[in-house]
């Protein structure tokens, strides 16, 4: 019986009211998912905008809580960042202090945020804030720089803000200093020099555009250190009455300088360096050869068996590119530096007419994986085709390829060669910058020759050309056209290396401490057989004297001593004859980065107020490594270290006792290069030292004590540790009031002591008893055990307290409440004055709900003793 055919839909049915076909809901579907992508894809880019924008305000928010928290403290007890550590995470390092204000993890908004706090000694220089190292005197103004950090997804974003925290007891300076720096040789205007008062660094300007500084400081006797580029220091004394303007003038004498040049290689990886396509053979069967030869330019010696291999692809091939398999049977293993390798089809191939014996040959076996691989490769007996690159007369296009030369360990490229073939219309897959450009490609009896140096190719210099163009590194020559180049192997001698990889962007300084750091650049070269392009650099303004010159690219590296810089006309090519190394070929200033090295240097001098050297050498450390300065002209130190931003510090933990520490902040030092002009001006001096304590015998940790010195200035603060002592280790020579910082409610007795700072002498200068210093209440709060991360406030008296107390002169004239709110992780923090009897009482009131009204809920801990200066843990609620 025959089936029923089963219509789709009913014939009486009309097409319109038919509903919908599978196909037609599928298309409706997809077209649904795509809208609801869409929106959902809207949707999310929204939100996570949102989620942006609330980090940000509450990032923006934590910073501006750090600073009202800061300025409402005593400004001595707001203590500067003297060790900071720098945030690597932004392009600009993020400094921030991890004694004082360490970092803050912080819960708010479902957001972990951490907290960074960073504060500097500050002045106004010619208009503009400016930052002081750490150990100068203080200015009264202090730059604080509060960071706040989170993760946003994968990326790490950041808030900044920055205030000025200003001491409202700073004494008024009420005198001037100015004057005009000129060239001692043209008395022309100096401008851009730096005019600084040894005896405190905080006093300091810039000249202008007409050369022109001024001071606002303190009445004295003072030494003013003048620097500017290009031209010797000096140190000039200078004695300023009170309520006086007075005008000191300084002449500085003019470096003589000359510019450093000459040319720079790396020589780092084995090259390709040279190629035949087809050359005859002495076999008598008439097989044509084809070479590969590798050239080693480097200073070490290269094994190759085992280690190197080659890989080959010809355009007309689609697929991967074949690895060709090489008998290294009885071949030599390594390449000396200097040394050739030659790889061949067979040997020995007929070259000028010479015979030459390949180092090693294609693996011929029957089947194995260049008989697989290459169809132009042929073992038949009598029929043999030993060839695997193929010449433009193999087939269409078959003239184009390219060759990479690999270690086989590791996989990376050593080199690569790739040349274009069909009519210059097909490229190879993989080349440098650009193949060699060929209209019909590889052919018989043509010779790709890599370049000597940028004057061409030569029989006599090793092949070493490599700037990463295959276009321009390369000579091609034809047989019957031009003159062949003889390949060499393991048998021939090594050959001079004149040029190498040009170390575009490299880096090249001197230890003149003058020129600045400079770039190695393209130069084109042109010789009328060639034109190349080669690294020339040309270092500026190098003082004259004799030096050292460091060249950097990467991690490789030359150090070029004995460098004499004579005064005269004229460029002065490095290296030469009398340079240690000296020019590795004569006449040829070629620099060769052979060495290797992560590391950078930093260049400066340690001079006394005086302007001359410090004997014995004052010590020069990154907290990495240390170096001393000489104590002889030009009285300098050369610091070695890993790349970073660092915090230099001359004569740490005053070392030399005689001599006050100083610190160079935010010194930036960078691989293979020298930072030059970090100096450091030391002044004499000594310490002291003292005892704060809450009775008279206990320590009372957390007090700032200060130390004032004849002019009115702030030189030194330090902060009571646990044990109550206090330390002032880098304090020049003279007399100071010594006095505790107290804050409201707070007394010292004594309330301050005068004494002498002496040389090399740490002095003890008091005990100091502070009354009604603070003491701290912390915990936290949970209900059921789980943190409350809505805010419960809590607050300490030691009266007793039922409801939240209300504002009112009651309340003024009682006992004092202090109050804090727990933040959204559970914890709170109450600062309160010391107090032991009469005792704290601390409640917590947390509001809940019933459903109908808000009723709060009170806990208490009673009887609480906080002795001053100590913290009272562990004070928790919950409900």
């Amino acid at each position: 019986m025959k089936k029923a055919k089963i219509p789709f839909y009913s014939k009486k049915t009309s097409p319109a009211n038919r509903g919908l076909s599978l196909v037609e809901m599928l298309v409706a579907l997809s077209l649904l998912s795509v809208g609801a992508l869409s929106f959902f894809g809207v949707f999310g880019g929204i939100a996570r905008g949102v989620q942006n924008a609330k980090a940000r305000s509450l990032a923006a928010n934590l910073c501006q809580e750090q600073v009202q928290i800061l300025k409402q403290k005593n400004y001595y007890r707001v203590m500067v960042t003297t060790a900071p550590v720098f945030d690597l995470r932004f392009s600009t390092p993020v400094p921030y202090d991890t004694s004082y204000f360490p970092p803050e993890t912080v819960l708010e908004g479902g957001i972990t945020f951490t907290r960074l706090t960073n504060l500097d000694i500050a002045q106004e220089v010619s208009g503009n804030i400016t930052t002081l190292a750490p150990t100068s005197s203080d200015t009264g103004m202090k730059l604080l720089t509060v960071t706040t950090v989170w993760n946003q997804g994968q990326d790490v974003r950041k808030v900044e803000t920055r205030n000025v925290l200003s001491n409202p007891d700073a004494v008024m300076t009420n005198s001037i200093l100015r004057g005009k720096l000129t060239n001692a040789s043209t008395a022309a205007a100096i401008p851009g020099g730096s005019v600084v008062v040894s005896e405190n660094t905080g006093f300091v300007d810039t000249t202008n555009a007409t050369g022109d500084y001024e001071i606002n400081l303190f009445p004295g006797n003072y030494n003013l250190f003048v620097t500017a580029p290009g031209f010797f220091s000096k140190t000039v004394s200078v004695s300023v009455p009170a309520n006086a303007a007075v005008t000191q003038n300084v002449s500085l004498s003019p470096m003589a300088t000359r510019t450093l040049t000459g040319w720079a290689w790396v020589t780092d990886h084995l090259v390709i360096s040279q190629v035949m396509g087809q050359v005859p053979t002495s076999l008598p069967s008439g097989i044509r050869g084809e070479y590969v030869e590798i050239f080693n330019p480097t200073t070490f010696t290269w094994t190759v068996s085992g280690n190197i291999g080659l890989k080959f692809r010809p355009l007309a091939w689609i697929g991967p590119e074949r690895d060709i398999a090489i008998n290294f049977a009885g071949s030599p293993a390594t390449i000396a530096p200097g040394g050739y390798y030659l790889f061949a089809n067979t040997g020995p191939v007929v070259v000028n007419g010479v015979n030459v014996n390949p180092d090693a040959v294609w693996d011929a076996t029957v089947g194995g994986a260049n008989d697989t691989n290459f169809p132009y490769f042929d073992t038949t007996p009598g029929a043999e085709d030993f060839n695997i690159i193929p010449i433009d007369t193999d087939g269409a296009q078959e003239g184009a390829g390219h060759l990479r030369l690999v270690n086989t360990g590791t996989g990376a490229t050593l080199d690569t060669l790739g040349w274009e073939g069909g009519g210059a219309g097909f490229s190879p897959a993989d080349y440098e910058s650009i193949p060699i450009s060929q209209w019909t490609g590889l052919q018989n009896n043509e010779q790709y020759t890599r370049l000597s140096s940028t004057d061409g190719a030569s029989a006599v210099l090793g092949r070493a050309y490599d700037m990463n163009y295959n276009i321009y590194d390369f000579w091609t020559t034809v047989h019957a056209g031009g003159a062949m180049y003889t390949p060499r192997t393991t048998a021939s001698s090594t050959q001079t290396v004149l040029s190498g990889t040009p170390p575009i962007g490299g880096t090249v300084s001197c230890t003149d401490g003058l020129s600045a750091p400079d770039a190695v650049e393209w130069e084109f070269y042109t010789n009328g057989v060639t034109n190349a392009w080669a690294g020339r650099y040309y270092l500026l303004n190098v003082a004259t004297g004799t030096w050292s010159v460091y060249l950097g690219f990467g991690t490789r590296f030359q150090q070029i001593d004995n460098v004499v810089v004579p005064v005269g006309a004229g460029d002065i090519p490095i290296p030469d004859a009398s340079t240690v190394p000296p020019w590795q070929n004569a006449g040829y200033s070629h620099v060769f980065l052979t060495t290797t090295t992560t590391d950078g240097w930093v260049l400066g001098r340690v001079l006394n107020t005086g302007g001359t050297g410090i004997a014995p050498g004052i010590q020069v450390t990154n907290n990495i490594n240390t170096v001393t300065a000489s104590n002889l002209f030009p009285y300098r130190y050369f610091l070695r270290t890993i790349p970073g931003v660092y915090d230099l510090t001359a004569n740490p933990n005053n070392a030399n006792a005689n001599y006050v520490s100083a610190v160079q902040p935010g010194v930036t030092v960078n691989a293979g290069q020298i930072t030059s002009g970090v100096d450091f001006v030391l002044s004499q001096g000594g310490g002291l030292n003292g005892f704060v304590s809450r009775d008279g015998t206990n320590p009372l940790p957390g007090i700032a004590v200060t130390a004032t010195n004849g002019l009115g200035l702030v030189e030194a603060t330090a902060v009571s540790g646990a044990d109550g002592r206090f330390r002032m280790t880098n304090m020049s020579t003279g007399t100071y009031l010594v006095e505790p910082q107290t804050s409201s409610g707070e007394a010292a007795a004594p309330a301050s002591v005068s004494t002498a700072v002496v040389v090399g002498v740490s002095r003890f200068v008091s005990t100091y008893t502070v009354s009604g210093a603070s003491g701290f209440i912390t915990g936290g709060v949970t209900a059921g055990g789980d943190v409350l991360r809505t805010g419960v406030l809590v607050v300490a008296s030691t009266a007793t307290i039922v409801n939240p107390p209300s504002l009112s002169t009651m309340t003024l004239l009682g006992a004092g409440y202090y109050v804090a709110s727990s933040l959204e992780s559970g914890s709170y923090f109450l600062e309160v004055r010391g107090s032991t009897n009469p005792p704290y009482n601390v409640y917590a009131f947390y509001p809940t709900w019933n459903g109908s009204v808000w009723t709060t809920v009170v806990k208490s801990s009673t009887n609480l003793s906080v002795e001053p200066g100590q913290t009272r843990s562990g004070i928790g609620f919950d409900w």
